[in-house]
Parts: structure tokens; sequence; C-alpha cells
């Protein structure tokens, strides 16, 4: 089992994140805290232990600038409000498809386990990394010019979540139909990741109130149901996307030992993994299998 380094490595580095402008450098100290709770949460094959922790190995040795702890500084247990004060602004609208939620509950999660790791530095970098994170706009979505003016009520196509039952199922079902990104018109377009995004937002929501911040869920529900209309804006009749939907996966088990046997730039192999077992046990028993192949999907395609 990973031990507590993890977790104190993956805090200081979504800390460091927040020392430079922007929000992406977020995804290494995320995939390290989601490689320790995924290792201590689910009854996992050795291999795929191996495969978490090489991964996390993997990137504590790539961006050491990011893993470096802090020193001389002490816990302070008021400081956790600013945390939640940067997971407002993330849950208040829908944003670079709900980074600082993927983020901000790994962290939020951890902290609360740690509370000695309420660091200022490790507090004050990552709320400037979760306030980077809430301020996203522009075309992310093919066909919409700003994304960041859409609302609640412009989704026709995503009835409301009555339960969480509800929020798994669409997330999940959202995943039948995997295309890898393209350009089209000189635009990258994500379009697996928009779908993988699904899946850590909807993690988060339901996280946010086991660890009694349902407020947080609430405020945020409303942004995945967009989150998923939006994630539909797929042109599958364009010439760069026309045949190229990945129907059959070349594994079918998210413990497959050709997934776990690598390790990948793509800190996503961590967060996605343990998203889609989060999600997966709490589907109907009847529906996992289907679902865990749609998982897979997205899982072959990681670089």
């Amino acid at each position: 089992m990973m031990n507590e380094r993890y977790l104190e490595l993956g805090l200081t580095a979504l800390g460091r994140t927040g020392e430079e402008p922007g929000w992406f450098g977020g995804h290494y100290g995320a995939a390290v805290l989601a490689a320790y709770y995924m290792d201590r949460e689910f009854d996992l094959p050795e291999h795929v232990r191996t495969g978490i922790q090489n991964m996390a190995d993997h990137y504590i040795a790539t961006y050491p600038q990011l893993f470096t702890p802090y020193e001389n500084e002490q816990a302070d247990p008021a400081l956790l409000e600013r945390i939640i004060d940067g997971l407002r602004a993330n849950t208040a609208r829908l944003s670079h498809s709900g980074h600082g939620n993927a983020y901000g509950f790994l962290a939020l999660k951890a902290l609360l386990d740690r509370p000695d790791m309420l660091l200022p530095s490790i507090v004050n970098g990552f709320y400037n990394c979760l306030i980077a994170s809430s301020e996203g706009s522009g075309n992310r979505y093919y066909g919409v010019e700003e994304y960041s003016t859409f609302t609640i009520d412009q989704v026709t196509d995503i009835p409301e979540y009555r339960n969480f039952d509800d929020l798994v199922e669409r997330a999940m079902d959202e995943c039948r139909h995997v295309y890898p990104g393209q350009v089209i018109d000189g635009k990258k377009y994500h379009f697996t990741g928009e779908i993988e995004h699904g899946l850590t937002h909807a993690q988060a929501l339901i996280e946010y109130d086991r660890l009694g911040y349902p407020e947080l869920t609430a405020a945020g529900l409303p942004n995945h149901r967009i989150q998923m209309q939006l994630n539909r804006n797929i042109p599958v009749d364009h010439e760069a996307v026309r045949g190229t939907e990945i129907v059959e996966p070349s594994f079918t088990s998210i413990f497959a030992p050709e997934f776990w046997g690598k390790t990948y730039t793509d800190p996503h192999c961590l967060k996605v993994p343990y998203a889609a077992l989060y999600l997966l046990q709490r589907l109907p028993e009847e529906k996992r299998a289907e679902a865990e192949i749609n998982m897979c999907k997205i899982l072959v395609q990681m670089k």
C-alpha cells in the first residue's frame, strides 16, 4: 500500500502549482493523490498496485520542482476555509471542464485526513490554482463560441438529476460513443478528454457531499448537466471525425496488464481509472460490464 508520503507530495505539488500563473500544473499533484486514494480504497490486483505506484513515482521524478516539500511552516486549521472559498468559485459555473473540482475534492479529502498539511504555502498556492481554474472561457466546445455564457436554461437534452444515481448513470452513459480528439479548422477539440472530465467532475460532486460540503455539490450539479450537454457537440459527420469512433477497445478491463504495465505522460492515466472505479461501483450491477468496456475506450488512448 502506498504510504502517506504520496499524500504529502501530492498536496505539496498542488501548492507549488499556484506559484506560477495558470492551473494546468495541478494535474500532477492531483494524479499522485488519485494514486494514493485508489490504492487505499479498492481491492486491486498486485500488478495494478505496482503500476499505480510506478506512475506516481514517474511524475514525482519528472517534475521535481513541483514535489519539493515546504520547510519551516506551521499548519493552521483556519486555512481550510480558503480552500473552500476556492472550491466555491469552481462550483459557481462550469470552467475548464471541471478541472478545479477534479483537483479540489482530492485536496479537500487529503487535507481533512491530514490537517497538519494545512501549511500556508500549500493552501495559498493551491488557492491560486483554484481561482485560475474557475476563470475559463472561449470556444472549448465545437460550435460554441463562448461556453462561459452557456446557461442551464439552454440544456435541453440532460434531465435534472434527482439523486446521485442519476448523476452516475448520466456520466457513464455519455461514454458510450468515444471519439479521439481532432483538429478542425485549426482548432484542437478534445472530444475524449471532455468525456473523461465528465467522470472526474461527477466523482468530485459526490465526494463533496460525503466529505460534509453538500452546498458545493448542490451548486455544482447544474454545471455538470451543462457539461454533459456541451460534450455532445461532436460533428460526427465532419471528415475529420467520421469513422473515428472507438468501438472495440484493445482491452476491456480497467485492470488490464497492458494498461498498467506502462507509464504515461498524460496524468489522467491515474485520475480517470480512479473515477471510473469509483463510479462503476455505484452503477446497477447489470450495467457495469458494458460501462467498463466504455471506460476502456478512453484508457486505450492514453499516451
